[in-house]
């Protein structure tokens, strides 16, 4: 399995949003936010769930949300 570089640091992707001329802030994978114990799931079976077919691509799916309007995006990164 291939490690998310937005996810260890090592790229950070950065995403204009759609509604203001302000930069989207990411705010980790998604699936953390699905319950209280989703942070400590397996990314594989998390990667599923959020339509992530082949986990070992290095594919992630995160949550970005920008500072200045509030609007919130899923993106694979």
């Amino acid at each position: 399995m291939q490690e998310c570089s937005a996810c260890n640091g090592w790229g950070d992707r950065e995403y204009n949003c759609p509604r203001c001329p302000n930069l989207m802030k990411d705010e980790g994978r998604a699936a953390d936010y699905f319950d209280d114990y989703s942070p400590y799931l397996d990314q594989n079976a998390t990667n599923l769930v959020d339509g992530v077919e082949n986990s070992g691509t290095g594919t992630c799916v995160h949550l970005f949300v920008c500072d200045s309007c509030g609007w919130q995006d899923i993106r694979q990164v």
